[in-house]
């Protein structure tokens, strides 16, 4: 049986606080009888010293309490003694939750905001939605997929995307990153903005001729329809060479995640308790994004898998494996959650789906191979499932 990491950790500090302990206890002078100790006192009391306990001095009542398998703490004062007594089992539970430790979301993750700005291209008919009477009716701008335009929406998508793929939710417009990816990510975000940039330079060279092109795609279709000319086909709804550049801009901020110990002024114990609650909110439901981003292409998988060879759908593609490959591997990366079973159910899938990435035309031919594969992604699935 795989025992819990953090469970194994607490296990193997305790051993290690014990091996101290017997450690410092064999470099002690062993004497057990309860005789006086000549010019020595009481480590607790002060009194004539009589034993050693445990490498300690002690004078005969104190060892006797020693011997109750109670831990002692010095008194306030001698005549109010303070009530200090600690369970052993107690105090050995504190030393292992000072021991270990498990980093807080500030030291795991850091916040991503993206921000960005695009020339609109819908516009608000005004004859067509006056004739119409009950509603505004819009017109689409650049609606031919070959232009520059299209080319330059398809590239700010492929930022937004690439940022919502590797990140975890944090609040609305601002998304969560794994620290120890934080390089690999923006490398390859740079690489993106980059290219979105370079597409936004292209529309603005050619600014004039894409105009034209897209005046003449509605004046065509004011033919097609019987529409008076200009009545779709206006010049006005596009801005100037010189100011189209200004409407395009991608803005990536990067924030701290934040801690109860932030504030510069004190604030109450209700508030931090608050923010307390909002951090392990947001970690519990980073970890519920994980298990959905898998279970997606999961499902897709089995429903897949489970059409008999020759009939309608049944048809294999390579992408259903590679898809829940690169899930598995995205998500490990973006993981910020210390839940094991999180991280032990992206093992779990990448070891399932590896055993045929390498194998796929035997998907693709045998429906034994196929069944079996879908009744094992569907095990998990099911596994997976009370997670969210």
């Amino acid at each position: 049986m795989t025992m819990n990491p953090i469970l194994k950790a607490v296990f193997d500090n305790v051993d290690k606080w014990q091996a101290e302990q017997e450690a410092a206890e064999a470099k002690a002078p062993k004497q057990t009888d309860d005789s006086p100790i000549d010019g020595l006192s009481c480590e607790r009391c002060g009194t004539d010293a009589d034993t050693t306990r445990d490498g300690e001095v002690l004078c005969a009542d104190c060892a006797m309490e020693a011997d109750t398998g109670r831990l002692y703490e010095a008194p306030e004062d001698d005549e109010h003694p303070a009530d200090t007594w600690t369970p052993v089992a107690d105090a050995a539970a504190s030393h292992v939750r000072r021991t270990v430790s498990v980093k807080g979301l500030d030291e795991k993750a850091v916040l991503v905001q993206l921000k960005r700005s695009m020339f609109g291209t819908s516009r608000r008919d005004e004859v067509e939605s006056e004739a119409y009477g009950a509603g505004n009716v819009v017109k689409h701008l650049f609606q031919d997929k070959a232009c520059r335009m299209a080319a330059v929406k398809s590239a700010y998508s492929e930022v937004y995307t690439y940022v919502n793929e590797n990140t975890v939710p944090w609040a609305k417009g601002v998304r969560m990153l794994n620290i120890d990816h934080y390089f690999d990510f923006t490398a390859g975000l740079r690489q993106r903005i980059d290219h979105a940039s370079a597409k936004v330079a292209d529309l603005v060279a050619h600014w004039d001729y894409e105009v034209q092109r897209d005046l003449a795609r509605l004046a065509r279709i004011e033919q097609d329809k019987g529409k008076a000319p200009g009545s779709l086909a206006n010049p006005d709804n596009y801005p100037d060479a010189s100011e189209i550049g200004d409407r395009f801009g991608i803005d990536v901020q990067y924030m701290p995640v934040p801690t109860t110990g932030d504030f510069r002024v004190n604030i109450s114990d209700e508030d931090k308790a608050s923010l307390q609650r909002q951090l392990e909110e947001a970690e519990d439901a980073a970890a519920k994004h994980v298990i959905q981003q898998m279970l997606e292409p999961m499902q897709r998988a089995v429903e897949k898998l489970n059409v008999p060879i020759g009939q309608d759908g049944s048809v294999f593609r390579d992408s259903l494996i590679d898809n829940m490959v690169e899930v598995a591997e995205r998500m490990e990366r973006v993981n910020v959650s210390d839940d094991p079973e999180v991280s032990e159910k992206i093992a779990d899938l990448r070891a399932l789906v590896g055993a045929y990435a390498d194998n796929k035309d035997v998907l693709r031919s045998s429906q034994t191979v196929r069944q079996k594969a879908a009744s094992q992604i569907d095990g998990l699935v099911r596994q997976m499932g009370g997670m969210v």
